[in-house]
């Protein structure tokens, strides 16, 4: 069975923060979903956190076989490219960790905007949380019209 995980990380420039989210699902249902402010960081940053947090929830739900969609190619090419001098080199590594367990199938994709409006919601009304990672068993009331 494959699982699609939807990520995204959100960056406000105004207040120097950030936050992610990410929805899984499996043939267009509902699985699972997290959110999470996570402070300091930069749009790249973000998103390779909601990449990693993805995994991570995936992983420790023996969702072995999990294809992760993100926005940013940019943040892909790194995981795909490791770079030793990046600044987030640390979370490059953990993301690679992650991709290097006995997973049946993974893979890290390029997902359009506009495709990915419920893990930007969800990632966007974590940003007034107080940080730490909080993972969804149902759907929040401000995603279901779009699943």
């Amino acid at each position: 069975m494959s699982y699609k995980l939807c990520v995204k990380g959100v960056f406000d420039r105004s207040q120097m923060r950030a936050s992610v989210g990410g929805i899984m699902n499996h043939n267009g249902r509902w699985v699972r979903g997290f959110g999470s402010m996570i402070s300091l960081a930069d749009p790249q940053t973000a998103e390779l956190w909601a990449i990693y947090y993805g995994l991570k929830m995936a992983w420790e739900r023996e969702m072995t076989s999990v294809v992760v969609f993100s926005e940013r190619r940019d943040a892909i090419h790194l995981i795909n490219n490791p770079d030793p001098a990046y600044p987030m080199a640390a979370l490059i590594e953990m993301i690679t960790k992650l991709k290097g367990e006995a997973w049946s199938h993974v893979d890290i994709q390029h997902i359009h905007a506009d495709a990915n409006v419920a893990a930007n919601v969800l990632a966007t009304d974590c940003f007034d949380g107080e940080g730490g990672l909080n993972e969804f068993a149902e759907p929040p009331h401000a995603i279901i019209h779009l699943i």
